[in-house]
């Protein structure tokens, strides 16, 4: 598999040799970007980090309520 999508920004990327561990960032930019993120992820309080972790999703103006219980599926017989 020669090619490679980027965990950062999702770009897609050649690998540049089959050696070694798959690289997960297509750029050196993309890997600095994920050790910042890394560190204040780090740096937040525990109480921070499950308070975000946990809040609800964002939907746009107008999209109405959030649904909170699962839609029910039933199974058709022919």
């Amino acid at each position: 598999m020669n090619t490679l999508y980027c965990a950062c920004c999702g770009q897609p990327f050649r690998r540049s040799s089959s050696r070694g561990p798959a690289p997960l960032y297509c750029s050196r930019d993309c890997r600095r970007q994920i050790e910042v993120r890394r560190r204040v992820w780090a740096s937040r309080q525990p109480a921070e980090r499950t308070a975000a972790a946990t809040s609800a999703p964002i939907l746009p103006a107008g999209a109405g309520t959030y649904p909170q219980s699962g839609m029910v599926w039933e199974r058709a017989f022919a």
